[in-house]
C-alpha cells in the first residue's frame, strides 16, 4: 500500500468504529422505545369456554369476555379448553365438550376464523413478527456500513488529510 493512503486508511479505521457505536446506539435505543408488550418470547394463550355458553349464545348473549384485541407473535399457542356441555368450533379447531385443542400460530397475518363460541360466530385476531435477536443483528449489519461509508465521506470534506512530506534524514 502506497504511504499515500495510509491516513485514508486509519481514516476509514477510525470512522467505522465511530460508525459502528452510532449505529448500535441508535438501533438499541429505537428497539427499546418501540417495542411493546407483544414483543415477547412465545407463550401459550389459554381461551376458556364456560358452561352454559351455547345456551346463553342461542339467548343472543355474549358469555365470553375476550379482549378487544387478540395478539400473538409467531410461535404462540392458543389453547381452548371448552367446559360446556356442547362441542364447540374455531376454524380448525373441533372441540369436544369437557376437552381442549390447540392451535399454534405459525404465520404473521390478520385471521378470521369461524367461531361457535362467540355470538358474531367469528373470531379475529393478529398474529405479528416478533424482534429476535437476529432481527436486532441484521439491522446493524445492514446500517453499519453505509453509515460509515457516510461519516468517512463527510470526515473527509469537514477534515481533510493533510499529507505531509517528509524530509529525507
Amino acid at each position: 500500500m502506497p504511504p499515500s493512503f495510509r491516513p485514508y486508511v486509519n481514516r476509514l479505521l477510525i470512522v467505522f468504529l465511530i460508525a459502528l457505536i452510532f449505529v448500535g446506539i441508535i438501533n438499541e435505543g429505537a428497539h427499546l422505545l418501540l417495542k411493546d408488550k407483544n414483543d415477547r418470547i412465545p407463550e401459550t394463550i389459554e381461551i376458556v369456554i364456560p358452561a352454559g355458553t351455547a345456551d346463553e349464545i342461542a339467548a343472543g348473549e355474549a358469555p365470553i369476555s375476550l379482549p378487544k384485541e387478540l395478539i400473538f407473535v409467531i410461535g404462540d399457542t392458543l389453547r381452548v379448553k371448552n367446559e360446556d356441555h356442547t362441542d364447540h368450533e374455531l376454524g380448525p379447531l373441533y372441540i369436544p365438550a369437557g376437552s381442549s385443542a390447540s392451535l399454534q400460530m405459525e404465520d404473521a397475518n390478520k385471521y378470521t376464523l369461524g367461531c361457535t363460541f362467540t355470538p358474531s360466530k367469528f373470531l379475529n385476531f393478529d398474529v405479528r413478527t416478533r424482534t429476535t435477536a437476529i432481527s436486532r443483528l441484521q439491522a446493524f449489519a445492514l446500517a453499519g456500513p453505509p453509515t460509515a461509508m457516510f461519516f468517512f465521506v463527510y470526515s473527509l470534506l469537514l477534515f481533510p488529510v493533510n499529507h505531509r512530506k517528509e524530509s529525507p534524514k
